[in-house]
C-alpha cells in the first residue's frame, strides 16, 4: 500500500511540472518578444512570437501577450532599421488597437499605467501623421488617422475629452474622399460643439448636396443662417439655391432682402437681385439694381457685363421689329432707336473688356457693336486683337 501511494504522489508531481513547464514554454514567446521589442531587435521575428502565443491556450486569453503585441508594433512603427521598418501597413494603429484590447482584459491592472502613457504618446503620433497626410493630399490615409485620434481620446485616461478639432477634420477629410454619411455624422459632431459656427453647417450642406439630398442640403442651410445670421455665405447659398436650382424667386427675393439688411453696401446682393427682375422681365428693375451695383463698386465686373447685355438684346428686339417695317423713313427711325440701345450697351461692354482684356467672347460682342455703330477704327482694333 506504502509504495501505491508513493507512486500516484509521483505521477500528479510530474503532471504538474509537465504543465507548468507547457506553461512556462507558451509564454516564453512572450517574453522574448517583449526583449527583442525593447531592444528594437529581431521585430520581424518578435511579431511571429506573438502572433504564435495569441493561438496557444496558456496565452491567448493572457493580457500580457497582447500588450506585448502592442510593444511590437510600437517598435516597428518608430524603426529605423530598413529590414523593419515595412513589416507592416499602419504599425501606431495596430499597437493602438493591442493595447486596447490588453487594458480591457482580465489581470491587466499592472499594465494600465504603462498603456495610459502609450495612448498619450500615440494620440500625439496619430495627429502628426494625420496632418502629413492632409498636406500631401492623401485625405483616405488623413481620415484613418484623425478617427482613430478620436478612438484614442475615448480611453478613461483622457477623462472624456472631446477634441472638437479633430472631429472636424475627421469630417473635411471624409468629405473629401466621397464618405458623405461618415461626413454628415461628424459634422453633426461639430455643431453639437458649437464648433466652426456657420462653416461647419455649409459644409455639411454641401454632403446632402453632393448626395443629391436638396431638401435637407437647403434646410441645413436655414438651420445655420438662423442660429448664425451674420453668416454671409450661409445667406448665400439659401439665395442661390432659390435663385439657380429651386427657381423660386419670391423665396429669393425674400432672402435678398435680409441679406441687403445685413450688408447694404454689398454688391453681390444687388446683382443677384437684378438677375432675379431680369429673370421675371422686369428688366427697368434689373438695370435699376446693376447700376447700385456698380455705384457700390465701380470694378463690379459682372453687373457691368450683364447690364450690357440687357441692353444688346433690347437692340437686337428692336432691330428684329424694324426689319419687319416696309417703309423706309419709319424703318430708320426704328433703326436709330435700336442703334440708341447698342450705344447704351457699348459703355457697360466696354468696362467688361477693360477689367477682363483677355475674354474672347466679350471682344466678340464688342466687334459687333462696333460694326453696329460704324466705329471703324475701333471695329479695325478689336478684330485685330480677335485674329491674334
Amino acid at each position: 500500500m506504502k509504495m501505491k501511494k508513493l507512486l500516484i504522489t509521483i505521477s500528479v508531481a510530474f503532471a504538474m511540472l509537465m504543465m507548468i513547464s507547457n506553461v512556462q514554454a507558451q509564454k516564453k514567446y512572450v517574453n522574448k518578444a517583449l526583449i527583442w521589442a525593447e531592444s528594437g531587435e529581431k521585430l520581424d521575428t518578435a511579431l511571429k512570437a506573438v502572433e504564435f502565443a495569441e493561438t496557444q491556450e496558456k496565452t491567448k486569453d493572457w493580457a500580457k501577450t497582447y500588450y506585448v503585441k502592442g510593444l511590437v508594433y510600437n517598435a516597428i512603427e518608430n524603426t529605423e532599421n530598413p529590414d523593419f521598418v515595412n513589416i507592416c501597413k499602419y504599425p501606431s494603429m495596430k499597437a493602438f488597437d493591442n493595447f486596447k484590447k490588453a487594458y480591457n482584459m482580465d489581470g491587466s491592472n499592472m499594465y494600465h499605467s504603462a498603456i495610459d502613457l502609450q495612448f498619450f504618446t500615440l494620440a500625439n503620433t496619430f495627429i502628426q501623421k494625420g496632418i502629413d497626410a492632409y498636406n500631401v493630399q492623401n485625405f483616405e490615409e488623413a481620415f484613418l488617422y484623425f478617427e482613430k485620434i478620436l478612438e484614442v481620446k475615448e480611453m478613461e485616461v483622457f477623462e472624456g475629452e472631446i477634441d472638437t478639432a479633430i472631429i472636424f477634420n475627421v469630417a473635411i477629410t471624409a468629405q473629401r474622399i466621397k464618405k458623405y454619411e461618415e461626413a454628415i455624422e461628424y459634422y453633426n459632431k461639430a455643431i453639437e460643439c458649437s464648433y466652426a459656427e456657420g462653416d461647419a453647417f455649409s459644409l455639411l450642406a454641401e454632403c446632402y448636396k453632393e448626395k443629391g439630398d436638396s431638401v435637407n442640403y437647403v434646410n441645413t442651410l436655414k438651420r445655420g443662417f438662423e442660429t448664425y445670421p451674420a453668416n454671409q455665405s450661409l445667406l448665400g447659398g439659401i439665395i442661390n439655391y432659390y435663385l439657380l436650382e429651386a427657381e423660386n424667386t419670391e423665396e429669393a427675393f425674400k432672402y435678398l432682402a435680409v441679406a441687403r439688411e445685413n450688408d447694404p453696401n454689398n454688391p453681390q446682393f444687388y446683382s443677384a437681385e437684378a438677375h432675379l427682375y431680369d429673370k421675371i422681365g422686369d428688366k427697368e428693375k434689373a438695370k435699376e439694381k446693376y447700376k447700385k451695383a456698380i455705384e457700390i463698386d465701380e470694378n463690379f465686373f459682372e453687373a457691368y457685363y450683364n447690364l450690357g447685355v440687357i441692353y444688346f438684346n433690347e437692340g437686337v428686339e428692336l432691330i428684329d421689329v424694324a426689319n419687319e417695317i416696309v417703309d423706309n423713313a419709319k424703318y430708320q427711325e426704328a433703326k436709330e432707336i435700336a442703334d440708341k440701345k447698342f450705344g447704351e450697351a457699348l459703355q457697360y461692354i466696354e468696362k467688361s473688356h477693360e477689367l477682363k482684356p483677355e475674354d474672347r467672347s466679350i471682344m466678340t460682342t464688342l466687334k459687333t457693336l462696333y460694326y453696329r455703330l460704324k466705329m471703324t477704327d475701333k471695329y479695325e482694333e478689336i478684330n485685330a486683337k480677335l485674329e491674334q
